[in-house]
């Protein structure tokens, strides 16, 4: 989720697919949008902001399959040991940081549920299946890292997919995987429907599961691979994903109580769980992710400022802030009870942001790039 492209440069011109595999700085402001995406929904300024997150996972897919593409001639052995020296250099550092940090802060204030309930799932990166197992566990401090458990489980697996399966045969398995994705989720659905989950919480099972989002990262990896000088312009797929993602949120909006919440969030609310939703919509949002990554890699600015200093630097700064931002929000929640769109709000997120950037900045200039200086120094 959180490739840092100016330190994993991407250093070859990749002749196949018409892509400059170097730094995009576009990618930065597209992750930088994906992370400002998921703080405003987590604040409940912006229902659909939870697609930063699908953002991310097609990220991940385009930018970690790159990454192995330029090194699959080389032995397994260094293949996957430099690969996951790096991944280790630049995710665990942050985490197990949070882990601690938080922990001792869990602990001390006394909340319901004790850290060691939360320990296993937490430091072995399965946290995403604790709602299965753990329905009325609290979700204060760490419920947003299901998603970097996640990313973790694809890069236990990726690697190999990459290494073992031609070019040619990589795509249509990307392709596959994105259309077989749906009936994943709907079978997933079934089951949970079976144990008499009800809609919400089967939704909430459904989305936590790694199989749910194969398509985000397939449309990602199929981009890493595919000529993309063969497909329409940038903007013209853009365009139309959009125009069907918007057209299908209007229907599923007119299907719903227009008075509620779940129909304020431009027919995309978390989760999708009205009228079956999450069979089909995570794949129209993770292909408009694709959208966005392929415009970004084209040089194409979809709307002005796309590719604007800020943006960047929300974009490097973004996994500190992805991971950092969930427990402010819960400190605040705790003490102080206040609604998101009074002024008191508006002061209250001034002050809740600058200080999560603040923090995550620190993060990156002086606790991250020490680990990432450390890269190349590896036995592989």
């Amino acid at each position: 989720m959180f490739q840092e492209i100016g330190l994993h440069r991407f250093d070859q011109l990749a002749e196949n697919n018409g892509i400059e595999m170097k730094h995009v700085p576009a990618l930065d402001s597209l992750r930088g949008i994906a992370v400002l995406l998921v703080v405003f929904h987590h604040f409940k300024w912006l229902g659909i902001g939870w697609i930063g997150v699908q953002i991310f996972f097609v990220l991940s897919g385009f930018l970690i399959t790159s990454i192995l593409w330029e090194q699959k001639e080389r032995r397994l052995r260094n293949y996957l040991g430099r690969f996951y020296w790096r991944r280790i250099l630049r995710i665990f550092p942050v985490y197990y940081g949070f882990l601690f940090a938080v922990s001792l802060a869990y602990l001390s204030v006394g909340e319901p549920v004790a850290f060691g309930d939360l320990a296993p799932w937490l430091f072995s990166y399965t946290y995403n299946f604790a709602r299965f197992f753990e329905p009325e566990m609290t979700w204060r401090y760490f419920g947003h890292l299901w998603s970097l458990a996640i990313e973790e489980q694809f890069y236990l697996v990726w690697p190999f997919v990459v290494y073992w399966v031609s070019k040619r045969s990589f795509l249509r398995l990307c392709i596959a995987l994105v259309m077989l994705a749906p009936l994943f989720r709907w079978t997933a659905g079934l089951y949970f429907l079976a144990h008499d989950y009800p809609p919400v919480r089967l939704a909430q099972c459904v989305y936590t599961l790694p199989t749910t989002h194969l398509d985000a990262f397939a449309v990602g990896a199929a981009l890493s691979v595919m000529d993309s000088r063969k497909l329409p312009s940038p903007r013209s797929v853009f365009l139309g994903v959009f125009i069907a993602l918007t057209l299908l949120g209007f229907y599923q909006w007119g299907l719903l109580d227009p008075h509620s919440r779940v129909a304020s969030d431009f027919g995309y609310p978390i989760y999708l769980s009205a009228n079956l939703q999450y069979i089909w919509g995570y794949t129209l949002v993770n292909l408009l992710g694709g959208a966005m990554i392929l415009c970004a890699v084209r040089g194409v600015d979809l709307f002005p400022g796309w590719n604007n200093r800020t943006l960047r630097f929300y974009g490097k700064i973004s996994y500190a802030l992805y991971v950092c931002h969930w427990p402010l929000l819960g400190a605040i929640g705790r003490v102080h009870d206040y609604n998101p769109w009074s002024l008191e709000g508006l002061c209250i997120f001034v002050l809740f942001f600058a200080t999560a950037t603040f923090i995550s900045w620190l993060s990156y200039r002086y606790y991250e790039t020490w680990f990432l200086r450390l890269k190349d120094r590896h036995p592989f």
